[in-house]
């Protein structure tokens, strides 16, 4: 009929806006866009009482929650959760090279409400730094920033990023850092970039402090400017959005007893919650190749593990994945090739820094490559021989170390640098402060390649349609 709104040809319109933002753009017009979100939030208000005890999710890969939310899909949100000013999201809140910069997942969530502006900023000598804005959901937290170096003449990048609670103590994270490389082509004075925060164990909070010191990469610390902000977030923007899925299935791996517990559904991740334990001495160390299966319109495929930690409980293990939280999908199961075991506990690296050389290790695989003094500091490297073609290794030592007396220590910085081309080993490089030591000197080791056990095994977590897609 002439004249009469097509909400299905919007739809199809809107949904390839979002697959090609400038190929789409020209065909969707603003006063239709307008009727669109007034139909749907009308229609997902009259089908509340059908659905009233359903929750988020989307299709993976494509930015369609908005859809059904503009065209009354949306069945599963509490008459609280429509009323929310979140389902009113705006690209006008979010600066473009912030949202060009983000994945899919970040740009569902975005979209939903979960972006927050914070446009801070603070002039310092010839730099510059504003916060632009905060994602964030219960567990997960992405800190988007531009530095300006008011000189022209090239990009600062953060050094020594703190987060902090308001009483100064450092929040419970683990922060993803951003690159300090310079992309290729022509240097500019302007660098955007993020901090990811994940966390495991609390809440992201409402108030917080980040500090860092801006400035060129290979400066010193004293050519850096050191920049503060307190933030503060909406939290009622993430409140209530958690999903819980209880599973309560075991697998078995030679002594060893695997459950997984939960699966927690967030806008910004998906965690799967394990016990682990032994008939034996337990010396669970990682899973080999954790991976969660996802079915979506007959097709499986899978997610790959981001980060993991055991640090939640009692043998209890935290492995997070891609948000699956807008997705839809039939059936989930979790999985893994194997497990590595560590080589006992409370294992120890023993080191004569004067002599140059390794007193005692967990075994041979481990070698002081070079030792390098500085004014100031004490730079070690290590070779580390790969046991496994696989997948990287894990080597952590712990930040306090003790001399030969029993004197506690404190090392200045480390890292592990990934494998690279046909090498057979890591590197690790760990610096000291330039001191007279009593030899030897015994680091703590927090994680170091353990021995295999190769056997494979697979949990479901839910059989059949997604229950927060059911009417």
């Amino acid at each position: 009929m002439p004249g009469k709104f097509d909400f299905h040809r919007e739809e199809e319109l809107l949904t390839d806006y979002y697959k090609s933002h400038d190929a789409a753009a020209e065909q969707i017009y603003e006063d239709k866009l307008d009727q669109a979100l007034l139909a749907g939030i009308t229609s997902g208000h009259s089908r509340y009482k059908r659905f009233a005890h359903h929750f988020p999710w989307k299709l993976t890969g494509a930015v369609l929650a908005c859809c059904l939310l503009l065209f009354g899909g949306w069945q599963m949100w509490t008459s609280d959760n429509l009323g929310r000013n979140s389902y009113h999201a705006s690209r006008l809140d979010i600066p473009s090279f912030v949202y060009n910069s983000m994945t899919p997942k970040l740009k569902d969530a975005a979209l939903h409400g979960l972006y927050q502006p914070i446009n801070e900023t603070i002039t310092q000598g010839n730099y510059q730094v504003t916060i632009d804005g905060v994602l964030a959901d219960r567990t997960e937290m992405v800190v988007f920033y531009t530095a300006v170096n008011l000189l022209g003449n090239a990009p600062i990048f953060p050094r020594d990023a703190k987060f902090l609670d308001t009483q100064g103590n450092s929040l419970n994270t683990m922060i993803e850092y951003p690159s300090s490389k310079v992309n290729p082509g022509t240097p500019t004075n302007v660098q955007h970039g993020e901090f990811k925060l994940s966390f495991p164990k609390n809440d992201v909070p409402a108030h917080f402090n980040f500090s860092a010191k801006w400035g060129h990469p290979q400066s010193s610390d004293e050519a850096h400017e050191l920049f503060e902000f307190p933030i503060q977030l909406d939290a009622s923007k993430y409140a209530g959005l958690e999903h819980r899925i209880k599973v309560n299935r075991l697998a078995k791996m030679g002594p060893y007893s695997l459950t997984v517990t939960d699966v927690i559904l967030n806008p910004l991740s998906t965690r799967v919650y394990l016990q682990i334990e032994s008939a034996e001495e337990n010396l669970y160390q990682s899973l080999i190749d954790p991976v969660l299966w996802i079915t979506q319109e007959g097709s499986r495929n899978s997610l790959t593990m981001q980060m993991s930690t055991m640090n939640t409980g009692p043998n209890e293990l935290l492995i997070q994945y891609d948000s699956l939280y807008y997705a839809k999908w039939q059936d989930l199961s979790f999985g893994a090739s194997g497990m590595e075991e560590a080589l006992g506990k409370d294992l120890e690296l023993v080191l004569d820094t004067e002599k140059q050389k390794i007193v005692s290790a967990p075994d041979d695989a481990l070698r002081l490559s070079r030792m390098v003094p500085s004014e100031e500091s004490l730079d070690i490297y290590f070779e580390l021989d790969h046991t496994s073609d696989q997948r990287a290794l894990y080597f952590d030592m712990d930040e306090e170390f003790t001399d030969g007396e029993g004197g506690k220590h404190t090392l200045m910085t480390g890292r592990s640098t990934s494998r690279s081309g046909e090498d057979t080993f890591q590197t690790i490089h760990y610096k000291l402060k330039r001191e007279d030591y009593i030899q030897p000197l015994t680091f703590k080791l927090l994680s170091y390649p353990g021995t295999d056990i190769n056997q494979p095994f697979e949990i479901p977590l839910l059989t059949g349609n997604n229950p927060a897609k059911q009417p």
